[in-house]
């Protein structure tokens, strides 16, 4: 017998510097994939990460190393990966897991957004991931919004300000 548990994080998509990088069904991020496509100083390359967290980090399961194949990484281990290579590269990283893991209502904005980079196809397949769920079936219909994306994605971090204060 076979369990098929999806991780949380599993086909989520986070944008650093206009790229699109998508979590395995094992909710861990390709380190390799972003170093190359990034363009990240060659002595930054995640094989070269050889320090005392990187290795707690793969004792706790939350990194992957395959020398030749890539390096995957759960968020804790690509977030603890970009404060090594760089305080900047850090906060991009933390920033992309902001939006989209702790903040799935700008999803349709981030789906936009790779649309336009020329990746339609996952830019419909997050659409589709997050209607369903985040859908307010009661008010299809009613009211057209009209606001730009730039107005509902300031909404959306105005709203995890207030859930962040308690409501305030």
């Amino acid at each position: 017998m076979t369990t098929n548990i999806k991780h949380k994080h599993a086909d989520h998509v986070i944008i650093i510097e206009g790229h699109a990088f998508k979590a395995d069904s094992a909710g861990r991020w390709d380190l390799t994939d972003i170093w190359r496509t990034l363009g990240l100083p060659k002595g930054k390359a995640p094989g070269s990460w050889r320090t005392r967290q990187a290795k707690q980090m793969e004792e706790l399961h939350f990194l992957q190393l395959s020398h030749g194949s890539g390096a995957w990484a759960a968020k804790r281990a690509a977030i603890a990966y970009a404060a090594w290579v760089s305080l900047e590269f850090e906060t991009l990283v933390y920033d992309a897991f902001e939006a989209i893991l702790e903040l799935p209502e700008v999803a349709p904005i981030v789906a936009e957004h790779m649309a336009k980079l020329g990746h339609s196809h996952s830019a419909d397949i997050l659409k589709r991931m997050t209607f369903s769920d985040k859908c307010d079936w009661k008010s299809m219909g009613r009211r057209r919004d009209t606001r730009t994306t730039e107005e509902k994605r300031l909404d959306a971090l105005m709203r995890r300000n207030r859930a962040r204060n308690g409501g305030m």
